[in-house]
């Protein structure tokens, strides 16, 4: 049982920090999305200043429906990276919740090996006190 706790308890944190990863992993994806959209959002911007600059060069109403496709499918990503990540974050904490478990389960073995450690000495030095009290009185009595 104690071997088997350790074991699970590794196995644990090992996952945990697969996990971690994992979520580390698409905070990045998600990063770098927003990035994206940031800088296509400025590049908006400035085609909507050369437009306003320079009317009739070129055709702004297909550059913004371009943009516009561009941008729904990158907050589409990052909201749907926001929902893996949220899952992700759920799974740690059920799993951070396991390991607390496995950790309570070996403190209170330990501490009951413990007592019964001390309840075992504590009955050898009362056995030991009650012959000792017993070989004075008896000796006490011979006199």
């Amino acid at each position: 049982m104690k071997n088997s706790l350790k074991t699970l308890q590794r196995i644990q944190k090992f996952n945990i920090d697969e996990q971690r990863k994992i979520l580390v992993d698409l905070q990045v994806k998600q990063d770098h999305l927003k990035v994206e959209l940031v800088r296509l959002t400025r590049g908006y911007e400035e085609e909507k200043a050369f437009a306003e600059q320079h009317p009739g060069i070129g055709d702004f109403g297909a550059y913004v429906k371009r943009y516009l496709e561009k941008k729904d499918a990158l907050e589409n990503g990052i909201e749907k990276l926001q929902q893996a990540i949220e899952e992700v974050r759920d799974k740690i904490a059920d799993m951070f919740k396991e390991q607390k478990t496995y950790e309570i389960v070996d403190d209170n073995r330990r501490k009951r090996e413990i007592k019964e450690e001390n309840d075992k000495e504590q009955k050898m030095l009362d056995e030991i006190g009650t012959n000792t009290y017993i070989k004075k009185h008896e000796a006490g009595a011979e006199k």
